[in-house]
Formats: C-alpha cells, sequence, structure tokens
C-alpha cells in the first residue's frame, strides 16, 4: 500500500472509531418511546427524490425506518404526527463557522470568547436549522471542554467540531484578537511541526490554515511552512482545510496533500488541472459564497436582498438590525474601496463552484459565519440560496449541505441523511426548497436525536 492510501486508510479507521464511541446524546433528556413522523414530503439527503406521503419513524433518537404510508410498520404505542402539508429535510451541516468571535455579529474582541456567549451561538445555530457546526481555527482551549461537554450530553445546541487553533502567518492572515491565543503562527518549518504535536494533543477535529495576502497587501504563508504543517498533521491522523483564495496556491495546496480548500477560488477561473487533481486526491471544496457576499452587500447603492429577507431581520440581535439600518453604517459601507474587488471575487466564485460541480469534485457546506456581518443562522440559508444562483438544483444544493458536508467531517454513517439507522436531526418545513430554496427559511421546527427542539408552532 501507497503512504498516502495507508495514511488515508489508518484516518479513516480513526473517524469510524471517533463517531462509534462519541455519545449520541446532545442533553439528558430523552424522548420516550417511538414517534412516527406520517404524511409529509420527505427529502432525505442523499440527492434522491423527494418521498410524497413519507412515514419516518424515530426510537431512541435514532431513525428507525423511512418510507411511505403503507410500506412502514408502526412500533407498537408509537407516538404519531401529522405532517401532511410539511416537507422534512436533514438539518444543515457548517463545515466553516467561528465561534465566540461577536456577540452581536458585529464586534469581534477576545472578550466575547466565553462559555456563555459560545452556549448562545450554538443555540442560535441549531434554533435556525444548522444541527452541526466545525468551527474552524478561531478558538481557544475552552471549545475542548465544552465539546467535551456536549458529548457527555451536558452541552445543548447544535453538534460542536473544531480545529481549535488555526495556523496563520505573523503579520498577516487572519488578522489577531486582543489575546494572541487564538492563532498558532510558526516561522519556520521546524516551529510549524512542533505548533501541531501541541495541537494534536487536543485531539482537533480538523487542522485549519490560512493561505492568502489580502490582495497582496499582507504576508502569506510560505510554501514550506504549509507543507510542513499538512505532513506533521497526516502523521497524527489530522486532516487539514485551508483558507485560499488564489488558483496558483490551491493548486501547490493540493499537491502538498491538503484534505479540503476552506472557500473558493476567486482570481481565475480554475482549471482542468486543479480540478483533476483534486479529484483524484478526494479534496472537498466549501465554496463559502455568502462570506464573499456579506463583502460587499451592505455597499450596494440598490435594495439588499439581505435586508429585504423577512428571515434575516427576525435572525438578527436588536441592536446590529438598529446599526444595518442607520446611515453612518450604510455609507461608511458604500465608501469601502474595495467593493469593485470584493464583487468581482463573488462572480469568480460563483463561476468556479459550476466547474468545481459539474467536473465531480465534491462540493460541501461552509459560510464563514461568525465574524462581524457574518450572521450566524441566517448565512447557511443564504448559502443554498446562491449555490442555487450559481447553477446547482435546489436538490443538488441541499445535498451538499448535508449527505456531503457529513461525508466531509467524516461523520456520514451517522449524520447528513434521513435513513434508518442515523440520527434524528432533522428540519420540518412549511414550503417545499425543491420548488424555491428559500423555503428552507421556513421552518415550522427543528429536531436533534429524536427530540424537537425548536420551531415556530
Amino acid at each position: 500500500m501507497k503512504p498516502r492510501a495507508f495514511l488515508e486508510a489508518v484516518a479513516r479507521l480513526c473517524l469510524v472509531c471517533a463517531v462509534i464511541t462519541q455519545p449520541r446524546a446532545i442533553s439528558a433528556e430523552e424522548p420516550a418511546g417511538a414517534i412516527v413522523l406520517e404524511g409529509a414530503w420527505l427529502v432525505d439527503g442523499t440527492s434522491h427524490p423527494p418521498l410524497e406521503h413519507s412515514v419516518l419513524v424515530i426510537e431512541g433518537g435514532v431513525i428507525r425506518a423511512v418510507g411511505t404510508i403503507g410500506s412502514v410498520s408502526y412500533p407498537k404505542d408509537a407516538k404519531v404526527i401529522d405532517a401532511r402539508g410539511k416537507t422534512i429535510m436533514p438539518a444543515l451541516i457548517d463545515l466553516h463557522a467561528h465561534l465566540g468571535l461577536t456577540r452581536d455579529g458585529l464586534t469581534q474582541s477576545a472578550a466575547n470568547y466565553t462559555e456563555e456567549n459560545i452556549r448562545s451561538q450554538l443555540a442560535k445555530y441549531l434554533a435556525c436549522g444548522v444541527g452541526t457546526v466545525l468551527s474552524l481555527g478561531s478558538d481557544q482551549d475552552l471549545i475542548y471542554e465544552l465539546r467535551d461537554a456536549q458529548r457527555s450530553g451536558r452541552l445543548p445546541g447544535a453538534r460542536l467540531y473544531t480545529a481549535g487553533r488555526g495556523f496563520g502567518v505573523k503579520g498577516g492572515y487572519p488578522p489577531s484578537l486582543a489575546n494572541a491565543q487564538d492563532r498558532y503562527r510558526p516561522q519556520t518549518p521546524a516551529e510549524a511541526r512542533q505548533q501541531v504535536r501541541e495541537l494534536a494533543t487536543h485531539h482537533p477535529d480538523f487542522v485549519k490554515i490560512w493561505v492568502d495576502d489580502d490582495f497582496g497587501r499582507l504576508p502569506k504563508m510560505k510554501p514550506q511552512i504549509y507543507r510542513a504543517i499538512i505532513a506533521e498533521a497526516h502523521r497524527h491522523h489530522l486532516r487539514v482545510i485551508a483558507h485560499v483564495f488564489y488558483l496558483g496556491d490551491a493548486q501547490a495546496l493540493v499537491d502538498a496533500g491538503i484534505d479540503g480548500l476552506g472557500h473558493s477560488v476567486r482570481d481565475r477561473p480554475v482549471d482542468a488541472k486543479l480540478l483533476e487533481a483534486m479529484k483524484a486526491r478526494g479534496v472537498f471544496y466549501l465554496p463559502t459564497l455568502v462570506r464573499d457576499e456579506s463583502t460587499f452587500i451592505f455597499g450596494l447603492t440598490t435594495g439588499s436582498a439581505w435586508m429585504d429577507d423577512p428571515f434575516f431581520r427576525e435572525v438578527l440581535e436588536p441592536s446590529a438590525l438598529a446599526t444595518l439600518t442607520s446611515q453612518a453604517f450604510r455609507e461608511k459601507a458604500r465608501a469601502n474601496p474595495d467593493l469593485p474587488q470584493f464583487q468581482a471575487a463573488f462572480a469568480l466564485a460563483q463561476q468556479n463552484l459550476r466547474a468545481m460541480f459539474k467536473a465531480g469534485v465534491t462540493v460541501a457546506f461552509g459560510t464563514d459565519s461568525g465574524p462581524p456581518l457574518r450572521f450566524q443562522g441566517y448565512l447557511e440559508h443564504r448559502e443554498l440560496q446562491l449555490m442555487v444562483d450559481a447553477g446547482l438544483t435546489p436538490l443538488e444544493a441541499i445535498t451538499c449541505a448535508t449527505r456531503n458536508a457529513a461525508e466531509a467531517l467524516g461523520v456520514g454513517a451517522t449524520l447528513g441523511t434521513l435513513e434508518a439507522g442515523k440520527q434524528a436531526d432533522f428540519l420540518v418545513l412549511d414550503a417545499n426548497p425543491l420548488d424555491a430554496i428559500r423555503n428552507t427559511e421556513k421552518l415550522s421546527a427543528v429536531w436533534q436525536a429524536g427530540r424537537r427542539v425548536g420551531g415556530r408552532q
């Protein structure tokens, strides 16, 4: 077996073991008896056509059977819920989120990184239909305590995964918070390897690196540094996701063994060489289109798709809504000299998503929600809309955000689709998202591990 194949096999085994040993419960409270949801349209996340007049049987937090009325036996004494007129789909999985950076969605500070704030944000994600989040590289060591608390049933909210402290560049990406403990910034390959070894003692779910120079204004991570990080991470059976912008960096990172690209390529159209290499090596792609839209959406002189969306206003904190509608904020946003570059990058991101998906690259789902102006819970639904605008069908976009995301995270055996044996994490919608993708915002109920944990009714 080749070294790369051996490494991947060991990594897969480690992931399977992690899934098996991870406690199922998010909350100590367990539903009593079996539950059957009957009569809804059901989008199962597998990319298969939806089921009409569906039956979803849940017991002990796990899906026991999926089918249509008349084809599935109900457990004795099951509670039957009439779901006619509704659509059921898997909960969303965001593989590029950030926890504890802001409190109101506007102001970033190290002081915001508290257990109370992280708990609140996990609850908000879940209430908005995001069942699982990967906090990607901006965490402090507190995150490991919270992850352990959740996996022992003591922390509600969206299922939490983390890359811990990510790897950036001294004086460069990503910007530092008030305390310097939010990132590693190695200056030599030896220092990079040592820092990966330190990170590995915490057993993060991924490793995050930033490879970007902010339109040439900042120093960029050198290839010998990121090659050392990737190689050392793989020695510890850890996979690596890279923040990227440029096509050349994406190709070099794929050649170096990167496992996932955490943003779109946004400087040039992707070429056949990159597409073929990503497919051959199983590198997944997180488009984060909404991250790029967030950089210019408030600077538009015409109406904002965000501000015109009632769901967006519902998700916002009142203080944030007051700021976004103020004349001072709008004038500052419109005066940003980078707006033309941001809009051009967004257009290329959509073009490159189409190319990636058409070529058969694994497209998963991420938003970069959590930093200022990247509002948690809303961005995930807007990302789906932008993926459809880019050329995917609603069913394809939902599959990226559920099955593909679960598989990229390494938890496809238990999450991401509505199939027998998997966790009962799903959304009940008042309208069918296959008719219009914006219908994912019409949340009637949110279920996690077989318990209803939120919703309007």
